[in-house]
């Protein structure tokens, strides 16, 4: 495990006075981790630092204190970690209208299922991650977040590491088909990402 109930901290007062900085030091990291893929799905890579911050950040908005529900966030949210053969992303569906969602959640149905890394032309298809309470071997309903995870062969590994070997995130849905080339500071960032053990 990658963190701990020991760097989370549950003095909410003390949080409090230092979370704006915490927020401006985690914006350029989040940024870099991020690939939009057409107009409303947005992709953000996650590692322990992203990781670390959604579970500080939900343990202060929820005000919780007691270590057993510390440990149960930090379980909920470990499951995203990367490793050497695994990346994990978060997408969110945005939508400006908020009149407008439920049609367009109806038109992206399943577009959950239809996401994929392609590494120097082999594709990689998205592993949902279920939510916590969710049964993992029945189909998802399309709502507006969803987690995933790319499981890499050592092939697929070696070839994303690769900075000659070109890298997409594609979306193949008949009502939203897209991608978007994974390259720069993100390629870079998810290469350190695959040299972590696991």
């Amino acid at each position: 495990m990658a963190f701990t109930i020991a760097d989370i901290t549950t003095d909410h007062r003390s949080y409090s006075a230092r979370r704006s900085s915490a927020r401006a030091r985690m914006i350029p990291i989040r940024a870099e981790r991020r690939v939009r893929v057409g107009d409303i799905l947005l992709f953000e890579f996650e590692n322990a630092e992203t990781l670390r911050y959604q579970v500080q950040e939900m343990v202060f908005t929820e005000r919780l204190t007691a270590p057993d529900d510390v440990a149960h966030e930090i379980d909920v949210y470990s499951r995203l970690l990367p490793s050497s053969h695994a990346l994990t992303a978060t997408m969110f569906i945005e939508l400006d209208e908020l009149g407008a969602v439920r049609d367009e959640l109806r038109r992206l149905d399943g577009v959950q299922r239809a996401i994929s890394l392609e590494i120097g032309g082999v594709v990689v298809p998205a592993v949902e991650v279920p939510g916590i309470d969710e049964d993992p071997d029945a189909p998802s309903e399309t709502v507006s977040v969803h987690m995933f995870r790319f499981p890499l062969t050592d092939e697929t590994r070696d070839a994303f590491r690769d900075p000659e070997v070109p890298v997409e995130l594609v979306v193949d849905h008949p009502s939203y088909s897209d991608a978007a080339p994974v390259v720069g500071a993100t390629r870079r960032s998810l290469i350190a990402d695959l040299a972590l053990p696991g």
